[in-house]
């Protein structure tokens, strides 16, 4: 294992501790598809793969580091948010935009590729 792989590694455990916090089930469950998928690609020998496989994992912590909130039921049938100080925020001003000047798939590439359908 080298040693970006395992800063992805630790990366990926930290975001995992951090997001699935006190829910041990899951977090368990998310360990061990991580220690999976590094036991699958450890046979990769193209450097490219590698770097691949490394990328993938490194977007995916990110992605539940920035983006995920745990929902906790409490007795009064409501849920709690469980947020974390890295999860990203929005701050509703994009709510005004219209579509053309919000860009990705809102504007004119999805117009596009709802027209293909």
């Amino acid at each position: 294992m080298s040693l970006t792989t395992k800063q992805a590694y630790r990366q990926a455990l930290k975001s995992i501790n951090t997001v699935f916090k006190n829910d041990y089930p899951i977090l368990n469950a998310a360990k061990q598809q991580i220690k999976t998928e590094i036991y699958k690609n450890s046979n990769l020998k193209n450097e490219s793969e590698i770097n691949e496989a490394i990328t993938k994992l490194k977007e995916i912590s990110k992605f539940l580091i920035s983006n995920l909130v745990q929902g906790e039921l409490k007795s009064d049938g409501k849920y709690f948010l469980n947020f974390h100080d890295k999860i990203e925020l929005g701050d509703n001003e994009s709510i005004k935009l219209n579509k053309n000047e919000m860009g990705s798939l809102s504007g004119k590439k999805g117009n596009s590729i709802r027209s293909i359908k």
